[in-house]
């Protein structure tokens, strides 16, 4: 099959983090290929919208299931695509971690956050 250097990229991308959840990535290829052609129609004619054409359903579903068990791998995934979603939409970090935690902790937060980062980075 012969895929556009985009579908290549996002392959690419879904293979790596296939691998980081223990998922066959040529099933999750597979699913996206299905969905969007790797991402070449990211917008079904039902409103889903992507490379995998996440329903809300769907997202509830993650939701839901995250509220009931501890699953450290999606709880990451989910937190770190948040934290990436933030960055773009206010394009710096402090911005964005302003955005990530209660708006009740802001007066806190981004310091703690800071002091985090600093001690972190001397310890690696």
């Amino acid at each position: 099959m012969l895929l556009t250097k985009r579908q290549k990229i996002i392959q690419a991308k879904i293979k790596k983090v296939a691998k980081l959840f223990d998922i066959d990535p040529q099933w999750a290829v597979a699913i996206a290929m299905t969905e969007s052609s790797l991402g070449e129609k990211q917008l079904s004619p039902t409103g889903c919208r992507g490379v995998f054409q996440m329903s809300s359903i769907a997202m509830k579903d993650l939701l839901q299931e995250m509220e009931k068990q501890d699953d450290d791998l999606i709880d990451i995934a989910c937190g770190v695509g948040f934290l990436r979603l933030l960055l773009r939409r206010w394009k710096t970090v402090d911005e964005a971690t302003l955005r990530f935690c209660n708006p009740k902790d802001r007066d806190f937060y981004l310091k703690r956050v800071q002091n985090y980062m600093e001690s972190l980075n001397k310890g690696e």
